[in-house]
């Protein structure tokens, strides 16, 4: 969201005696007169840790039959007991691929051809016995995961939706504090008054996002991880630290144009949807804030010093002597 630079001319002319935060307030915080903004896109909202779902290839693009080999060495390492117990593993995981398969069977049919393409190897030459292992042990390894994120589906899904629902009936719940809460900001710094609901509106978009990656993860892509447990617990406290963010830099911002805006009465001060919807988006996608940030730092920071020149840079080839 931007909007193109106003003339620098003359600013806007307001009425001294109102300082209510408006919408045109917002605009001028999202005004960027270089590209820093216009760099982040919104072209797809998702949690921090996303990543695009993996292309598994069949076996037969990833292992290739081995070329014949030294004869002496395959019968001293690879006895006909070796073959018989590979030959059993195989037809023990089929079984086992057929007992998990599930409403969506495309994995178990990828899984089959690729026990049948080991069989293959096996039939084919007794040489290629380590790629039909390789073939094996690729099928057990994708199967293995599949059991293992079912199983965590199952143990962390459920408490996970419920410390969701939790977190979204006591936000809701706050958002009767809002005269409590600005009961307890002193008259210095009466604009922090109308902090409490973009707080509880990056709450709101934290949850959204929380409860969208649950299922995204678990039932989607089937890819869920325990290892991010603790963003999705410390998730809607991130976002509320987040909507207080754009809060107090669209303070700051608007201050430029307003005078004395940070101390003015109470009672002449009103919130703004806007502020709102900021607030939920950053709290919905908080990599765009991250990104914000980090391309503001890089365009304060100075000219990193260059790099450490490598010796073939340093070290010129040397000239042969001239002939006199």
């Amino acid at each position: 969201m931007s909007v193109s630079p106003e003339p620098t001319a003359s600013p806007p002319e307001r009425n001294p005696e109102s300082a209510a935060v408006s919408a045109a307030d917002v605009q001028r915080v999202m005004i960027a007169p270089n590209p820093i903004i216009e760099e982040v896109r919104l072209s797809r909202l998702r949690e921090p840790f996303a990543v695009l779902p993996f292309a598994r290839l069949p076996a037969d693009q990833v292992i290739t039959p081995s070329k014949p080999g030294n004869p002496e060495l395959q019968r001293r390492y690879v006895k006909e007991k070796d073959l018989t117990e590979l030959w059993a593993k195989i037809t023990e995981l089929q079984e086992r691929v057929v007992s998990s398969v599930r409403a969506d069977r495309t994995n178990t049919d990828a899984y089959q051809r690729d026990l049948l393409y080991a069989r293959t190897l096996l039939l084919e030459s007794d040489a290629n016995y380590e790629e039909a292992y390789q073939v094996y042990y690729l099928v057990k390894a994708d199967l293995e995961r599949e059991l293992r994120v079912a199983a965590d589906t199952r143990r962390y899904r459920l408490p996970l939706v419920i410390y969701h629902l939790i977190w979204l009936a006591a936000t809701v719940l706050a958002i009767g504090l809002d005269e409590r809460f600005r009961a307890l900001i002193p008259e210095s710094v009466s604009i922090m008054k109308l902090a409490w609901l973009p707080i509880l509106s990056g709450v709101f978009g934290a949850l959204f996002n929380g409860m969208m990656a649950i299922h995204e993860h678990t039932t989607i892509r089937r890819d869920f991880d325990p290892i991010h447990l603790t963003w999705y617990l410390l998730n809607p406290i991130i976002g509320g630290m987040l909507g207080l963010v754009v809060f107090i830099l669209f303070v700051v911002s608007a201050s430029t144009f307003t005078a004395n805006l940070i101390t003015r009465p109470a009672d002449e001060l009103q919130s703004s949807l806007v502020i709102w919807l900021l607030a939920f988006i950053v709290g919905w996608q908080q990599n765009i804030v991250i990104q914000l940030l980090n391309r503001f730092l890089k365009a304060l920071t100075p000219n990193q010093p260059p790099a450490r020149p490598t010796a073939s840079e340093l070290t010129a080839p040397a000239e042969p002597p001239r002939q006199s």
